[in-house]
C-alpha cells in the first residue's frame, strides 16, 4: 500500500496537530514513526524509490486512507510532481496560518535547533541570499518565501483538481476542531463519528522557546534533533513562556510584502482571509 491522503504543510501551521486529528479516525491509518518521512522532498530518500518509501506503511490494515504527513512537500517545488507521479488519486490537505506569524514561528523553530543566530530582522534580510544556497537554505531560512502560498497551493491544484484538495486553516482548528472534524469528513466521505472525541494525544501547537545561551543553542545543531542530549539541552536551555511579541515595524515590513500574496490565495480559495490582514499576536 502507497499513501492515497497526505497532509502537505504548512510548516508550523499546526501539521501536527491535523495530523493528530485526522490519526484519531478509525478509517485512517498512519505509520507510527516517523511523522515526516521526507520522501518526496529529500533527494536522498526519493533516489530510494517507491519500494522503500512503501516499506513505512506495511502496517497498513485496510483502512480506508493510508496516509502521510510532511509539511515540506508543499515548499519544496518539485514534490508535488513527484507525488503526483506516483499517487495521482491522492487526496491532499493543506493547513494555513496567517503568513506573517508563521514566518516568525519557523524563525524561532531554527533558533531552538540551532540554524538561526541572527536577529528576525536580520534573517528577513539575509533571505533570499540563504535559500539561493539550495536545498538546505530553502529548508531552514525560507521564513516570508513559504508565507507565499498562493502558488504552492496553485501547484498542486493544477495536478490533482482543486476537488482532490482542501486547505483547512489553523485559526479554525484552534477555535473549532468540531467543525474541522466535520469538514474532513465530508472532503474523505468518512463518518464523522468514527473520529475519537479528541485526538489520544491532545492538541498539540508546536511552541519554541528563548534560549539562555544562544551558543548551547547552536551547539544543539550538531545533535540529532531529539537524541536524550538534546532533550535534555532544550528542558534546560529554553525558557517556555513563549518567545518576545514581533517588533511592530518588523510586523508591519512583513503585512506589506504579504499582503498581495493573502489577495491572491484569497482568489484561488474563494475564502474571506481579511482576518490575515489585521494586527495579531504571534501563537
Amino acid at each position: 500500500m502507497l499513501p492515497n491522503l497526505l497532509i502537505v504543510g504548512a510548516q508550523k501551521s499546526g501539521t501536527t496537530s491535523l495530523h493528530r486529528l485526522l490519526q484519531s479516525h478509525r478509517g485512517i491509518f498512519f505509520p507510527p514513526r516517523p511523522q515526516e518521512i521526507h520522501y518526496f522532498d529529500i533527494e536522498e530518500n526519493f533516489r530510494r524509490g517507491p519500494t522503500w518509501y512503501q516499506r513505512f506503511f506495511e502496517d497498513w490494515a485496510g483502512q480506508p486512507y493510508c496516509a502521510q504527513t510532511s509539511p515540506l512537500y508543499m515548499y519544496e517545488p518539485a514534490a508535488a510532481r513527484r507525488i503526483h507521479d506516483l499517487l495521482p488519486e491522492a487526496r491532499i490537505l493543506f493547513i494555513l496560518r496567517n503568513p506573517v506569524d508563521r514566518a516568525y514561528s519557523h524563525y524561532w523553530h531554527e533558533v531552538r535547533f540551532g540554524y538561526e543566530s541572527r536577529s528576525f530582522s536580520e534573517a528577513l534580510d539575509l533571505e533570499a541570499q540563504r535559500i539561493s544556497l539550495g536545498f538546505e537554505g530553502r529548508r531552514q531560512y525560507s521564513y516570508l518565501d513559504r508565507g507565499r502560498y498562493a502558488g504552492q497551493v496553485e501547484r498542486f491544484f493544477r495536478l490533482f483538481g482543486k476537488e482532490h484538495c482542501r486547505v483547512v486553516l489553523q485559526d479554525d482548528l484552534k477555535a473549532s476542531p468540531e467543525t474541522v472534524r466535520l469538514e474532513v469528513s465530508q472532503f474523505l466521505r468518512l463518518p464523522l463519528e468514527d473520529f475519537a472525541p479528541d485526538p489520544p494525544q491532545g492538541w498539540h501547537f508546536n511552541r519554541a522557546g528563548v534560549p539562555r545561551s544562544w551558543a548551547l543553542q547552536r551547539f544543539r545543531r550538531r545533535l540529532r534533533r531529539f537524541t536524550p542530549l538534546a532533550v535534555a539541552i532544550d528542558r534546560i536551555n529554553l525558557r517556555r513562556d513563549g518567545y518576545p511579541s514581533m517588533e511592530p515595524e518588523v510586523r508591519a515590513r512583513l503585512e506589506a510584502e504579504l499582503r498581495p500574496q493573502i489577495a491572491a490565495l484569497e482568489k484561488l480559495l474563494g475564502m474571506d482571509l481579511s482576518r490575515w490582514r489585521r494586527d495579531g499576536r504571534e501563537a
